[in-house]
C-alpha cells in the first residue's frame, strides 16, 4: 500500500476505535483538505471498514482495551491488502444506499461516506441515504449515536417515525420506543421537530434531552447532562443505575443479555437501585439484586429468575 493509504487506514481506524479530540481533528481536516488523493484514500479506507463490521460476526458488548484497537489497525490493513490484490474500490459504489443492522448484545461503529461516524446500538437497523443534496438516515429501529461531519450545504437528517432530527457538525443519539422517540445531544446543536409539524421545532444544545411522542403538539426537553452520560453508557458496554427502578434496569440488560431477566414478583418492579455493570454480566447484576433487595433468584441455562410468586391467593 502507499503512504496515503496508510494514513487513510490509520485515521479511520483511530476515529472508530476511540474518536478524535479537538487537536486530532484539525489534523485529520488539514490532512483531508490537502490533496483529493487524500479524499480518495479516505473513501476507500472508509468501505474496507464497513466491509469488515458487515462480515464480523456479532461479538457481546464490552470496553474496549488497547489491544482490541490495535487488532483492528491490523484487520483493516490485511483487508486493504485484499482490495489491493483484486482491485480499486470506485467512490460510486460507497455511495449506494446502505442498510446497517445490529443483532441482540451486537456494538457496532460504522465510518460513513461523509467522515461522519454511526456508533449503533444492539438490536437496531438504520438506512443510509447520501445524496448530492442531503444526508438522510431512518432510524427504523432502535438506537444509534451520530458524530456529524461539517457540512452546511447538506444536512445531516435523521428520521425516526414522526421524529426529525438535524444538525450540521454535533453528536447526539437517537432511540426508537414504541411510544416515541428520544434525542440525546451529547456535543453542539441539533433541530427536532414533528413529521407533520404539529409539535413547534425546537433546538437541542449538548446536555439536553427531548422526548417526541407520535402525533404530540409539543416536544417533552429537559437539561439532564449526567443522566444522558448514563442513558449512552453502552458504547462502552456499561449500565449505570442511578436511582433507576429493578423494572427499567431489567428492561435494558434484556437488550443485550443471552438470558431473559424475568422479575417473577411483580411487586419488585418498582424498586430503586445504583450500579454499575458491563452489559454481557447480568448473572452479577442479578447476584446483587438478590442480595440487596433479599429476594431469591434462578438462573437456568436461558432465563433469570427474580423473586418468587406469591401464592397465597391460591391457597
Amino acid at each position: 500500500m502507499s503512504t496515503i493509504d496508510n494514513q487513510a487506514f490509520e485515521w479511520v481506524a483511530r476515529k472508530m476505535a476511540r474518536g478524535l479530540s479537538d487537536a486530532e481533528s484539525a489534523q485529520f481536516d488539514a490532512w483531508y483538505a490537502a490533496d483529493t488523493r487524500h479524499q480518495g484514500a479516505y473513501v476507500r479506507a472508509m468501505a474496507i471498514c464497513n466491509a469488515i463490521n458487515l462480515a464480523t460476526a456479532p461479538q457481546p458488548l464490552a470496553a474496549e482495551p488497547a489491544s482490541t484497537r490495535r487488532g483492528l489497525l491490523q484487520r483493516v490493513a490485511l483487508a486493504a491488502c485484499l482490495v489491493a490484490a483484486v482491485g480499486t474500490l470506485s467512490f460510486s459504489a460507497v455511495r449506494q444506499d446502505t442498510v446497517l443492522t445490529t443483532a441482540k448484545g451486537e456494538f457496532r461503529k460504522v465510518p460513513l461516506q461523509d467522515k461522519s461516524i454511526a456508533t449503533i446500538n444492539g438490536s437496531s437497523r438504520i438506512e443510509v441515504e447520501f445524496t448530492r443534496t442531503r444526508r438522510k438516515i431512518n432510524l427504523q429501529q432502535g438506537e444509534a449515536w451520530f458524530e456529524v461531519a461539517k457540512d452546511k450545504t447538506k444536512p445531516f437528517i435523521v428520521e425516526a417515525g414522526d421524529a426529525r432530527v438535524r444538525a450540521v457538525g454535533t453528536a447526539f443519539a437517537v432511540r426508537r420506543f414504541a411510544r416515541g422517540t428520544e434525542v440525546l445531544v451529547t456535543e453542539g446543536t441539533v433541530e427536532v421537530w414533528s413529521k407533520d409539524r404539529t409539535a413547534q421545532r425546537r433546538l437541542l444544545a449538548a446536555g439536553e434531552r427531548a422526548f417526541l411522542e407520535p402525533q404530540a403538539s409539543a416536544i417533552s426537553i429537559t437539561r439532564q447532562p449526567s443522566e444522558v452520560n448514563r442513558k449512552l453508557a453502552w458504547r462502552e458496554g456499561n449500565l449505570i443505575l442511578k436511582n433507576q427502578t429493578l423494572g427499567d434496569a431489567v428492561a435494558d440488560f434484556n437488550r443485550y443479555s443471552p438470558k431473559t431477566i424475568v422479575i417473577v414478583d411483580a411487586a419488585l418492579a418498582g424498586k430503586r437501585l445504583f450500579g454499575q455493570y458491563k452489559l454481557d454480566a447480568p448473572e452479577l447484576f442479578a447476584k446483587d439484586v438478590s442480595t440487596v433487595l433479599a429476594v431469591p433468584i434462578t438462573i437456568t441455562a436461558d432465563t433469570i429468575l427474580i423473586g418468587q410468586a406469591d401464592n397465597a391467593g391460591s391457597r
